[in-house]
């Protein structure tokens, strides 16, 4: 499921200047990078021909030093996601808890971990 949440904002256009990757982050050393992880993180009992919840973790790494583009980053995605919360491939996607607390990385880029629930079958 962390792949066809990938596929859905991929196609958005919102994702262009990030490099996608899944599972964990593997930083390029490009200062102005931004990155995007997608992994699994859990979710409902699965059973069969029953609808199951899928958890997914985005992570959103900004650029070294640049706080303000990755914060509209993360706003855009959690908006698009809340305006468009129903996909074949995907359910219904939804965001828990809303937009955290960023944290920031040793070399001054600011993290946003977003949980994202979609809701198929």
């Amino acid at each position: 499921m962390y792949k066809r949440v990938a596929e859905y904002l991929k196609n958005t256009g919102l994702l262009g200047d990030f490099e996608i990757q899944y599972l964990k982050w593997r930083d390029t050393k490009k200062k102005g990078g931004k990155y995007i992880v997608f992994r699994p993180n859990g979710g409902s009992i699965l059973k069969t021909e029953l609808g199951n919840e899928y958890h997914i973790l985005v992570d959103l790494i900004g650029a070294i030093n640049d706080v303000e583009t990755i914060d509209n980053d993360a706003s855009a995605i959690t908006d698009y996601i809340k305006n468009n919360p129903y996909t074949d491939s995907t359910g219904l996607i939804q965001i828990v808890g809303a937009i955290p607390a960023p944290v920031t990385t040793e070399e001054d880029r600011l993290v946003y971990r977003i949980l994202v629930s979609c809701k198929f079958g």
